[in-house]
C-alpha cells in the first residue's frame, strides 16, 4: 500500500539534527503540515516530513476508509519510519497523535509530542 510522505529539508540540503515526522488527525492528509509547519522546521535546519495515513491525502485505501482502523494506521506509521535512515522525533495531532501513542507500545522513538 502506496502511503504518501511530503518532505522538506533545509535549504543545505543537510541536517545535524534528528528528523521530525508529523502525524496528521482525522480527516486530514500530510498537506495539512505542509503549508507552515515543514517549512518552517527546514528553516530552522531540521529534515521534516509529514505522512498521510491511509484512506487519507495521496495515500492509497480511499475506497476502505471506513475499514481502517487504529492499528492500520500504526502499521502505516511504522512503514514510513522502518524506510527512514534516523529513528524521528514523532509529532501527532488528534488522532495522530493516538497513532504515536499506540506506536509507542511496542516501538520507541527519540521523542514525541502530542
Amino acid at each position: 500500500m502506496h502511503i504518501e510522505v511530503i518532505s522538506r529539508r533545509p535549504a543545505s540540503g543537510f541536517s545535524d539534527k534528528v528528523p521530525l515526522l508529523c502525524v496528521p488527525g482525522g480527516f486530514q492528509g500530510a498537506w495539512c503540515w505542509d503549508e507552515y509547519f515543514l517549512p518552517f522546521f527546514a528553516e530552522a535546519g531540521f529534515e521534516a516530513h509529514a505522512l498521510s495515513l491511509r484512506g487519507h491525502g495521496a495515500s492509497d485505501g480511499h475506497e476502505n476508509i471506513n475499514q481502517w482502523r487504529l492499528d492500520d494506521y500504526v502499521e502505516d506509521l511504522a512503514t514510513v519510519i522502518s524506510k527512514m535512515p534516523v529513528q524521528p522525533v514523532l509529532i501527532g495531532h488528534s488522532v495522530g497523535g493516538a497513532v504515536v501513542q499506540k506506536y509507542l507500545e511496542k516501538h520507541v522513538a527519540p521523542a514525541a509530542i502530542l
